[in-house]
């Protein structure tokens, strides 16, 4: 239409009867040559669309393809038919989104994020985990560190940290020295210069001549900060042990509230984990955090430290001096494999060997892992073997695999069915390098974090007299 009018307009300024009637071009003409441009331009535009519809109607694409036809063929007719008002539908072709070789494709072509393959937890569904009115109280308290009103927060980690610090680490101050083992970190001079003397026995010319092996390094004391990543649970399995588990945050609290440590959270259940609080030193915050979450679905265990991986990653990029310290809290009994999109009986339904392989990752990334168990059930191996958790399980672990003929305990606990249900902390913390302990032994300690410390530098080692002087308890 717009077309007609344009060319309807166009004629009457243009048109060469204007000049019959002296009105000059590309002005509007009288009355009388309008009259006759009008006579002369409308059986031209008549047959324009004519012609215009004709074409349009026998086409078989584009946008007004089967313009005020009716389908062909037997169909019923559609209604509107009688009055030439049905067309026919118009399907157009999409071209590929991919055109070219890979190497071409830099992006997709729409974002794509976690939640578009995974699910991502709800924490807001479920049974409160913690009374909101307690964590508001415990919110609004401050710590006392300057004025010593904090009783039960350590000394020694007093706005520092709670990891005492390697001894070539400048932190604190240099309190003797050594010969350096490898590359110096920080010379001690009047330890160098004494080593000097000592080697030759008398000053020439009033100048010492040093060499590299009088060369000491300084040795330092003092407290590096922690980056505490807090794995909880909070899937319907752990309902029976909350009360342990509140505890047990009010005890990690308790011994860095106030001090350099950082602290992180990361809840999983239903089919993933994600971070309710990044860390900080702001306890505030994380009971704000930690008031969200509830108690509900299954148990992600492998996608938990999969979670926990990527927030220490984030955090050695801002800081690659970081000293993480991942504590994770569950009764270790997986269920959702890292495929979450396949059912029990699939090959590739395997949640407790994704869980081996991802705290072999841990592994490999250095993190300290403390596998904390809250079943209570558990307590029967140290019990039975009279020995630590850790060492109970391993011990047990050992006994089952000489038995088997095998040759290693994880793959032990991986072909014993009951090993694979009941040993889930021993076999997360030994993959990753870790310890196992039980909540109720961890809340009986003076200190938790002293112990998960100290616990990680030391490494069980099982003689085989552990063997024999077990297996004379045990029925035969």
């Amino acid at each position: 239409m717009m077309v007609v009018v344009f060319i309807f307009i166009a004629w009457l300024y243009v048109s060469p009867i204007n000049w019959l009637f002296g009105t000059p071009i590309f002005q509007f003409p009288k009355v009388p040559a309008l009259i006759l441009d009008t006579l002369v331009i409308t059986p031209v535009l008549w047959y324009l669309v004519r012609k215009w519809l004709d074409v349009m109607t026998r086409r078989n694409s584009g946008p007004a393809a089967g313009i005020d036809t009716v389908e062909p063929g037997g169909g019923k007719p559609e209604s509107g038919d009688e009055w030439g008002l049905a067309t026919r539908p118009y399907r157009p072709q999409t071209p590929d989104m991919v055109s070219g070789s890979k190497s071409e494709i830099r992006e997709a072509p729409f974002g794509l994020d976690d939640g578009f393959f995974v699910k991502m937890p709800d924490v807001d569904v479920g049974e409160e985990l913690f009374d909101l009115e307690r964590l508001r109280k415990r919110a609004m308290i401050r710590a006392k560190v300057s004025s010593g009103g904090w009783v039960k927060k350590r000394v020694s980690s007093r706005a520092v940290g709670s990891l005492k610090s390697s001894d070539t680490m400048k932190h604190g101050r240099p309190f003797r020295s050594r010969i350096p083992t490898r590359e110096v970190g920080s010379i001690h001079v009047p330890s160098t210069v004494m080593a000097a003397v000592a080697r030759t026995g008398r000053i020439s010319e009033g100048h010492i001549k040093i060499t590299k092996d009088d060369i000491r390094e300084s040795v330092f004391t003092g407290r590096t900060t922690l980056t505490i990543i807090l794995v909880i649970d909070v899937s319907l399995s752990m309902k029976g042990s909350m009360e342990q588990v509140r505890e047990f945050l009010e005890r990690i609290e308790s011994e860095t509230r106030g001090s350099k440590d950082r602290t992180g959270i990361i809840a999983f259940k239903d089919s993933g984990a994600i971070e309710i609080q990044a860390p900080t030193t702001n306890w505030n915050k994380i009971y704000r955090a930690l008031g969200r979450l509830r108690i509900s679905g299954l148990t992600p265990l492998a996608e938990a430290l999969k979670k926990s991986l990527e927030t220490i990653r984030r955090e050695r990029m801002r800081n690659n001096d970081i000293e993480p310290l991942l504590i994770l809290v569950s009764d270790f009994s997986p269920n959702i494999p890292l495929a979450q999109s396949v059912g029990p009986g699939h090959e590739r339904f395997t949640p407790v060997q994704d869980l081996v392989r991802t705290a072999r990752l841990v592994r490999k990334a250095k993190v300290r892992l403390a596998a904390v168990n809250v079943d209570p059930e558990q307590s029967k191996w140290p019990r039975f073997l009279k020995r630590p958790y850790h060492e109970a399980l391993e011990l047990a672990a050992m006994l089952r695999m000489k038995k088997e003929g095998l040759h290693d305990p994880i793959e032990t606990i991986l072909k014993v069915e009951e090993f694979r249900k009941t040993f889930g902390a021993y076999l997360v913390a030994k993959a990753a390098g870790g310890r196992a302990y039980l909540s109720r032994d961890l809340l009986n300690e003076t200190s938790i974090l002293n112990t998960l410390l100290s616990s990680s530098l030391s490494k069980s080692r099982l003689q085989e007299q552990d063997l024999r002087h077990v297996e004379a308890y045990l029925p035969k």
